[in-house]
């Protein structure tokens, strides 16, 4: 900025709020007045209290709390129907949801959402084990999920990967005579003709037809216009496209995987109004801290921003005042990180499928060359699965066929989905499909000569599957801090 001299803490004179955006709720850094330094209290600089992403709601007797998250999961708790409660769950569209099958455990099979069966998987990934003496193997191994850990499978038996190794699992004691399901034993259960399944998606969708029956029934009349602050008086000024329509009673209108839904549109403007609040007082606080001549104010967030704020884990940073030359340098920073564990958007998939020199690729879900095509799909996974993994200490590498590397640096490398990405996914974003579009099984694509949208007549049904049935799954393996979800 042609500026020079400044020091850390200089300049953080100059930045009145960084924001951390995470999966429900977020942080505001900034200065605030701690009662406890010195005689009379001073100002220092710090993380203020975690902010869910929360509204409240009062209609009758009815008055509770909604905490909603950077997906369509949410968790209810108050007073509904003369009752105090707390559930969570994912919400859908319940009516869409058919055909629920079990197995003698109760564990889910297959459901039908909206027409396509999601069934139970199986799933591969890539491993890099080291044993003693440094010598790395490279291979494949089916997997599964439970409490939050992947179980993998080989001709020795299941095994968690811990440290680049792997821990053979063995009946826990008892655990079993207790009639508690240990990680091996859930692993049996779900291995048929040699192979180890994994059935979350169906879990998924399953757990959130009974979580959306239920609000559908107990708070399914609530609208924006129910909505109230602190005070107890009616929230007005939501920056909201659903007018005043039922946020929890769902139809083909209000399907919440969808993002112009009724639901998203009212969660995404929860999330937004409260980032704007408690922001725009953090920085009118600064001021009071500051005692300076010059005003920091409350920016005006392009529309862009508060998308990327508003989907994904984020931090924004602002910078206001700071002297170049004769004027003021105001402005602010939104870093987004699309490639996390704690949250699963619609982007957050990658199918997999074979091109017409039979080379499987990994495209995003819309990728025009996949659909128009007519690629073979082969699975798909979360977008984090193709990163690089590094592992050290590495003398020498066996892959599958029994080639034998020598790593550079001791450091040896694998991606856990080796398949290289599609190049038309990325050059030509502007031509790809909507998501909403391949959930809904309705492609449509622009026509430039007649400025509209055109319905397209493809079959996606293979495609819908596999996308729907990694979506539900990836996000029913999300890690929960507050245990599992419950209905």
């Amino acid at each position: 900025m042609g500026a020079s001299g400044y020091e850390k803490e200089q300049l953080r004179e100059f930045i009145p709020a960084i924001v951390y955006t995470m999966y429900d709720g977020y942080y505001i850094y900034g200065k605030y007045f701690n009662y406890q330094l010195g005689e009379n209290g001073e100002y220092q600089y710090g993380l203020k209290p975690y902010i869910y992403y929360s509204c409240r709601y009062k209609s009758g007797l009815d008055d509770f709390v909604v905490n909603y998250t950077l997906d369509n999961s949410i968790t209810v708790y108050g007073n509904i129907k003369g009752n105090y409660v707390t559930k969570s769950g994912y919400v859908i569209n319940p009516n869409l949801v058919t055909n629920i099958v079990k197995d003698s455990n109760g564990y889910a099979q297959s459901v039908v959402y909206d027409g396509i069966q999601i069934e139970r998987e199986i799933l591969t990934e890539q491993l890099i084990t080291i044993d003693d003496e440094g010598t790395a193997t490279r291979s494949s191994y089916q997997y599964t999920i439970y409490n939050n850990q992947k179980i993998y499978k080989d001709t020795n038996g299941y095994f968690l990967y811990a440290n680049y190794k792997k821990q053979y699992l063995t009946d826990e004691g008892n655990l079993l005579q207790t009639g508690e399901v240990t990680s091996l034993m859930y692993a049996q259960r779900l291995t048929s003709n040699g192979n180890l399944y994994n059935n979350s998606a169906a879990e998924y969708y399953i757990n959130a037809y009974e979580f959306s029956n239920w609000l559908n029934s107990n708070i399914g009349n609530i609208k924006q216009s129910h909505a109230i602050d602190t005070n107890g008086d009616n929230i007005t000024n939501f920056n909201s496209n659903t007018g005043d329509e039922e946020i929890f009673s769902f139809s083909a209108k209000n399907n919440p995987l969808l993002e112009g839904s009724t639901f998203n549109e009212h969660r995404m403007s929860v999330i937004r109004k409260s980032i704007e609040t408690n922001l725009s007082s953090a920085i009118a606080n600064y001021n009071v801290g500051t005692g300076g001549t010059y005003k920091f104010e409350m920016p005006i967030l392009k529309e862009e921003d508060w998308e990327k704020l508003l989907n994904n884990i984020s931090m924004s940073v602002f910078m206001q005042g700071l002297p170049i030359k004769s004027k003021f340098f105001n402005s602010y920073c939104v870093i987004t990180n699309d490639k996390n564990e704690e949250v699963v958007i619609q982007d957050s998939i990658y199918v997999l499928a074979k091109n017409s020199k039979g080379i499987t690729e990994a495209h995003i879900p819309g990728c025009s060359d996949l659909i128009e095509n007519n690629y073979d799909i082969v699975g798909a996974y979360n977008v984090i699965d193709f990163e690089r993994q590094t592992i050290e200490g590495v003398q020498r590498i066996v892959k599958e066929n029994s080639q034998i590397e020598v790593p550079e640096n001791g450091e040896a490398h694998y991606y856990p989905q080796y398949y290289p990405k599609c190049y038309n996914c990325i050059v030509n974003v502007s031509i790809n499909y909507d998501l909403d579009n391949i959930i809904e099984g309705k492609l449509k694509k622009y026509n430039i000569k007649t400025n509209m949208y055109e319905t397209q007549n493809k079959d996606i049904t293979k495609l819908r599957k596999t996308y729907l049935t990694a979506l539900g799954r990836e996000r029913y393996n999300l890690y929960r801090t507050n245990g599992n979800i419950s209905i």
